[in-house]
């Protein structure tokens, strides 16, 4: 039996100003996405997967259309309530790890658990667990500034994904690591959301990473395509 719907997007419109001109970038979105699922968002540069996936994380506000997670329509939700949504539920990574330098890797992992009032022997407990399983264990004190690419990513993986959230968004992931770090990288992502059963959607440019996903979708001239199809 199919898992039911985590995401439900309806009719998703955005547009930019350029100029004087209005430039469309999303043009009628349609998305359901159930829980557990893995979809991988293929697109050319400025094709909008980026303000996609900000829609998603309630950090942008599309100008028409509806955004639906965990039952909550993002667009009924006050600022802080969607930032609220957005700490609970939502785990992002991002292309250039987003780490904040003055904080030590432990701290950097900790920080949605603490923002989420977890007292300080759960976040030590939990810290450690998803260190161990991207086998950093022993960079607890390191600052992001002392690990290479790779280890930071991965880094901003654990922290993605330390508050258990409904739903990851990785934005590019491995577009700022070379091939075979990237792989690594992938494997590691891939691997936790699978085992932690979190819903994930992942923007690349890569196909070779999206073949990945349960499922390809493409971005192109403000509308989604399966892999496969005619606007592929």
């Amino acid at each position: 039996m199919q898992n039911k719907p985590l995401l439900v997007i309806e009719e998703l419109y955005h547009s930019y100003q350029e100029g004087g001109d209005s430039r469309p970038i999303l043009n009628g979105i349609n998305l359901q996405v159930a829980e557990h699922e893995c979809i991988a968002l293929l697109g050319r540069s400025g094709s909008g997967k980026s303000t996609l996936l900000n829609m998603l994380a309630g950090i942008d506000t599309p100008q028409q259309g509806c955004i639906n997670i965990m039952g909550q329509a993002i667009h009924d939700l006050s600022e802080r309530e969607r930032t609220l949504l957005r700490r609970r539920h939502i785990g992002f990574v991002y292309q250039f790890f987003n780490l904040i330098p003055t904080l030590t890797v432990a701290e950097n992992i900790g920080l949605p658990l603490e923002l989420n009032g977890h007292k300080e022997r759960e976040i030590k407990k939990l810290v450690g667990l998803i260190l161990s399983d991207i086998g950093l264990g022993n960079r607890w004190n390191a600052y992001p500034d002392q690990l290479s690419g790779g280890e930071q990513q991965r880094i901003a993986i654990a922290r993605a994904l330390v508050h258990n959230p409904a739903i990851v968004l990785a934005d590019e992931p491995t577009g700022n690591l070379d091939a075979e770090t990237g792989e690594h990288i992938m494997r590691i992502l891939l691997g936790l959301s699978k085992q932690l059963k979190r819903t994930l959607i992942i923007v690349t440019h890569s196909l070779e990473v999206a073949e990945k996903a349960d499922r390809i979708l493409t971005l192109n001239d403000g509308t989604l395509s399966t892999h496969g199809d005619p606007h592929w």
